[in-house]
């Protein structure tokens, strides 16, 4: 088992990572009509203005950033405390502008984490400062979903305070990592870091490293070209375009003649056009504000230079989430950068104790950073041990077969297996793994419902279990076929 966890989070390997919920449920999806027209009428038309009023200010202010970023590189180099001002300036009007509650919550936690981290400077021999502000971060975040009785407050802050902690995290384990980071850190530079415009809302994670190279990049790399409007436009089109999707697609398998895997899939399908929508969403702001490429390219593996171009910045892969490969691909393609965060802060600093433990404790951080929510935490589980058992059954059979039918794909030509990847026996096994994959995907998806008011409050435990007996506990019966053919062979 320990094999498997190590293999899965190499370096020469994708990970696994857990479920990234979104925060995509601020749009009301509440259209159910049968005719085209009225869909349009009633939903494209409003939808579309309603997010684009809503996007605009994010576009607005990163790009401004942007400008005041080529600008100070420019005609003041060395004074970088004006594109920090600017970055915590423009992060703190969207907060203030997206949340109507909460801000106190965010106030206690930015200006407590920075003293914990200046504290950490006097002595990291005696206290470990960093596994302090990283259990602290993570149990703020709890109290606060524990003190908050109104559960709709909660819903809104909830992303942005995790976005702060994993930032947290990361910044008190890289500082004392790298004690050069200390002297770039001050309470303006910090101040811009946890309110980038770029990522405080929507995400995504980044290292302080990161957000210092964007500040600090020549101007020759600040060109205000066409290629960047055009990845602007991109990303913020595809983003409207899975909105829409999301919203005005239920339509398609509302109706109680179909059959109820259609339905699933359609209920499923929804959830995750959703999801990319806050990822484009967030690719928007990302590249408005001047970022550039992966998080690291070293743990994902950059984009083809066509597609890059047009992008820009990637969070998500949709093709490799729709058309999967396997459970592991599927989780790692579906939020890069906190698949990095997982792999770089958690699995990697726990790992001399233990792989397994590593693994556990990964799962236990990315469950706790999304809340305590019995359903996420019930699916995580499940793709955990889905990916076990693909994993090492994929692993048994392409060595019974020689074929190129593992977790990961072979190199083009294949040296270490007689079929390759054209063979009839590769493709029919393939094929298999990627029903499956499909299948766990309709299978999990279905049971996080449209319902704006559920997807509010949260959703509970009778809810989950209602929506898979309506499937028969179909992927868990599999699940343990699973893991019985596993051992067989």
């Amino acid at each position: 088992m320990s094999e498997y966890f190590y293999d899965v989070y190499d370096d020469e390997n994708e990970g696994f990572y857990d479920t990234y919920d979104d925060k995509s449920d601020w749009f009301i999806r509440n259209y159910k009509t049968a005719d085209w027209r009225d869909v349009y009428k009633s939903c494209i038309i409003p939808s579309c203005f309603q997010i684009i009023n809503y996007i605009a200010p994010f576009v607005a202010m990163n790009i401004f950033l942007c400008i005041g970023n080529k600008l100070q590189a420019r005609y003041l180099p060395s004074l970088y405390n004006i594109t920090h001002s600017l970055s915590f300036g423009c992060g703190l009007f969207l907060i203030y502008n997206t949340l109507d509650h909460g801000h106190l919550y965010l106030g206690q936690f930015f200006i407590s984490v920075y003293l914990l981290i200046k504290l950490s400077f006097i002595d990291q021999k005696r206290i470990r400062f960093d596994l302090l502000i990283s259990i602290y971060s993570i149990l703020y975040l709890i109290i606060c979903e524990l003190l908050e009785r109104d559960p709709k407050i909660w819903h809104h802050i909830r992303g942005v305070l995790m976005i702060a902690v994993m930032k947290s995290i990361s910044l008190a384990m890289d500082t004392k990592a790298d004690r050069s980071l200390r002297d770039r850190i001050s309470i303006i530079s910090y101040l811009g870091y946890i309110c980038c415009p770029a990522n405080c809302i929507f995400g995504p994670w980044i290292s302080f490293n990161e957000y210092l190279n964007n500040i600090t990049r020549s101007k020759a790399r600040l060109k205000l070209n066409l290629k960047y409007f055009i990845q602007i436009v991109l990303n913020l089109a595809l983003s409207v375009l899975c909105l829409l999707v999301s919203n005005c697609g239920d339509s398609m398998f509302s109706t109680e003649h179909l059959w109820k895997w259609i339905v699933a899939y359609g209920a499923a399908l929804s959830f995750r056009m959703s999801h990319y929508f806050v990822s484009f969403l967030s690719q928007t702001t990302m590249v408005s504000a001047g970022f550039a490429g992966t998080i690291d390219d070293t743990l994902a593996k950059p984009l083809p230079n066509k597609q890059a171009q047009y992008i820009g910045y990637t969070v998500v892969r949709p093709w490799r989430i729709e058309f999967p490969r396997s459970l592991v691909h599927v989780v790692v393609a579906w939020n890069f950068p906190m698949h990095n965060f997982l792999k770089q802060y958690i699995f990697r600093a726990i790992k001399p104790h233990g792989t397994f433990a590593a693994v556990f404790l990964t799962y236990v951080t990315s469950s706790l950073l999304h809340g305590l929510n019995f359903q996420l935490w019930a699916t995580l589980l499940t793709i955990g041990v889905w990916s076990y058992v693909e994993y090492n059954i994929r692993n048994k059979l392409a060595h019974i077969f020689s074929s190129c039918v593992s977790v990961n794909k072979c190199l083009i030509p294949c040296t270490k297996h007689q079929l390759g990847h054209k063979k009839v026996l590769t493709i029919f096994i393939n094929s298999i793994f990627t029903l499956l994959c499909v299948i766990n995907l309709t299978y999990l998806g279905a049971i996080f419902d449209s319902n704006s008011q559920l997807q509010t409050e949260g959703y509970s435990f009778n809810h989950t279990l209602d929506k898979w007996n309506r499937l028969d506990y179909m992927s868990h019966w599999l699940l343990l076929l699973g893991y019985f053919f596993n051992w067989l062979i």
